[in-house]
């Protein structure tokens, strides 16, 4: 039976599917991390900016707090009502403020009359002495002269440093304010302190501009228009000097993004307890990035080699599945080709032993008649009753190929040879030639014989033999009968343990038959009545008797037989 070897899918194939399956698969799941991270992270990077701006939101307070009460206490001094009065006003006040505001660590601490101007000071002994400034302008000054405590963000008049401003009317015995008595916490100090840190701060005073930032660049700038009316106040509070209050690019992305200067930041946002000032802690999107990233690379990583190695298992067992499967399937092809050699091979032992019974048949049958018809001629001849030569000719002819057709009948009766000896091939191949000299010379063809110089022995039936080439160079000969130019190569080849003979006409070829054809008992290519298709068969059943092979070579033009025989002396002598 014969078995289908096509393999639609191997292992190669098998691999590439599976290499597609994982990349897809690593793909989706790098994807999938790198989404899941990236929101893990951002909200992780919104709680933290959360809870950092609460810690810098009470710090923020917590430093504005602490003096709060401490304007409140010196008004109701009253000493410093006293001081007020021309006839009391002197520098013991000066040192009196300086001491409180060394131990407080204020920049100052000053006393104003009610036009604002500077009466008692804490740095009078300063080059930027506040002693006779007039600071009248100021809001926190004016809304302390009609009664109320208040605090302002400025930067100073006189010092140029920024400072927080609380202030206290001073009042007489009749509680009527007469003057005012402020602090100023430098907030320089802070500000430096926020530049040095690795974090982004920004705290936007009720007209949104930057009162304090981790980046110096960013100060005093307003992050929205400023309406003409409040532009107006601060230039005539004088309250950011001659800072420019150039725009800051700061654009709103959402309720907890926001982008400065062309950078993405997480914002978390608070109010502080003074003054309607905003904190605001901005973490860089960049680090949730990194973080996303870093997070993605790690586990994508993990994945892919987790799902390499599972694949590579499984690519594993499906290449040695195939594997055992091929093995199977190439046994079940060999068996199946032995088993079809077979059947052939029974089938042509078969036809041959129908053959052999049949030409013993006919041999028998023939031989008396034949014997007898060749007596008659010869009687015939003797008594001149045939008057024709021709004649006698002819019928001479057709008893000899009559005898030649019980001849080669007779090879199939005889069976396999075993009377073989030592022969030299040189002599094999000139008892050919001698027979088929005439033969070669009438047809004018051109004939060419390898000569050998060293002996060849083979362990054969010489006579057998024999009739195998001569066989062979017959049908050689009529193959190239009716070329202009006709020409036969007998080539011989010595080799380790075998012979190889080469014989090469230029005729018409086998015109499509193959070896197998041609080696049938009655198969010809000759034209009809020329000869009977029995002359390769014998050639080749002669040919496995002696161990060896007949082949089909390939040439351009005509036809080549090669005939391969063991040597006598490689130890296969059978």
């Amino acid at each position: 039976m014969p078995v289908d070897t096509k393999i639609s899918h191997g292992p190669g194939r098998m691999r590439k599917s599976v290499m597609g399956v994982l990349f897809v698969t690593v793909v989706l799941a790098i994807v999938a991390t790198f989404f899941g991270a990236q929101h893990y992270f951002n909200r992780l990077e919104t709680q933290g900016a959360s809870d950092r701006m609460v810690l810098y939101q009470r710090a923020l307070n917590q430093t504005l707090r602490q003096y709060q009460h401490l304007p409140f206490i010196l008004a109701r001094d009253p000493r410093y009502s006293q001081a007020l009065s021309p006839l009391v006003a002197g520098s013991d006040t000066n040192e009196r403020l300086k001491l409180i505001a060394q131990e407080a660590k204020l920049e100052a601490i000053y006393l104003m009359d009610t036009t604002g101007r500077v009466v008692a000071t804490s740095n009078a002994d300063e080059s930027y002495s506040f002693l006779g400034q007039n600071y009248g302008f100021r809001p926190y000054f004016q809304q302390a002269l009609k009664g109320r405590r208040s605090d302002y963000f400025a930067i100073g008049a006189t010092s140029g440093r920024p400072g927080y401003f609380v202030a206290e009317p001073v009042r007489n015995a009749e509680n009527i304010p007469i003057g005012v008595i402020a602090i100023k916490l430098d907030m320089s100090e802070l500000q430096r302190s926020w530049e040095n840190d690795s974090e982004t701060l920004v705290v936007l005073n009720k007209d949104n501009i930057v009162v304090l930032a981790s980046n110096p660049k960013w100060l005093y700038r307003p992050v929205s228009a400023l309406a003409p009316q409040a532009r107006d106040t601060i230039r005539r509070s004088r309250q950011f000097g001659n800072e420019v209050l150039g725009p800051l690019n700061w654009s709103a992305m959402g309720a907890n993004r926001v982008a400065v200067e062309g950078i993405n930041y997480v914002l978390a946002s608070g109010p502080s307890e003074w003054r309607d000032w905003t904190v605001n802690y901005l973490q860089p999107e960049s680090v949730i990035l990194r973080q996303t990233l870093l997070t993605t690379t790690l586990f994508g990583s993990i994945i892919t080699l987790l799902l390499g190695f599972a694949t590579f298992l499984r690519s594993l067992r499906i290449e040695l599945a195939y594997t055992a499967s091929e093995r199977q399937r190439a046994q079940l092809v060999e068996t199946n080709q032995q088993l079809e050699l077979a059947q052939t091979e029974l089938a042509r032992s078969a036809k041959l032993a129908a053959l052999g019974h049949l030409a013993a048949s006919v041999t028998h049958e023939l031989g008396q008649p034949i014997s007898a018809f060749r007596n008659h001629l010869a009687a015939a001849e003797m008594s001149n009753e045939i008057t024709s030569p021709q004649t006698a000719l002819n019928l001479n002819n057709l008893v000899k190929r009559m005898e030649a057709i019980a001849s080669q009948f007779r090879f199939f009766v005889r069976g396999r040879v075993n009377q073989k000896t030592t022969v030299d091939l040189a002599t094999v191949l000139g008892e050919t030639e001698n027979l088929l000299k005439t033969e070669i010379k009438d047809g004018g063809i051109d004939f060419q014989c390898t000569q050998l110089h060293d002996p060849v022995e083979l362990h054969a039936h010489q006579v057998l033999i024999e009739q195998a080439f001569t066989n062979l160079l017959k049908n050689a000969i009529h193959a190239v009968a009716n070329e202009p130019r006709p020409k036969i190569l007998l080539a011989v080849e010595k080799k380790s343990k075998t012979v190889e003979i080469r014989i090469t006409d230029n005729g018409q070829g086998l015109n499509g038959a193959t070896l197998t054809d041609m080696q049938e008992p009655f198969f010809s290519t000759k034209p009809s009545g020329v000869g009977m298709g029995l002359g390769l068969a014998i050639t080749t059943e002669i040919i496995k008797d002696h161990g060896g092979s007949l082949t089909i070579g390939s040439v351009d033009k005509g036809a080549e037989f090669i005939v391969t025989l063991p040597l006598a002396n490689n130890g296969d002598l059978t």
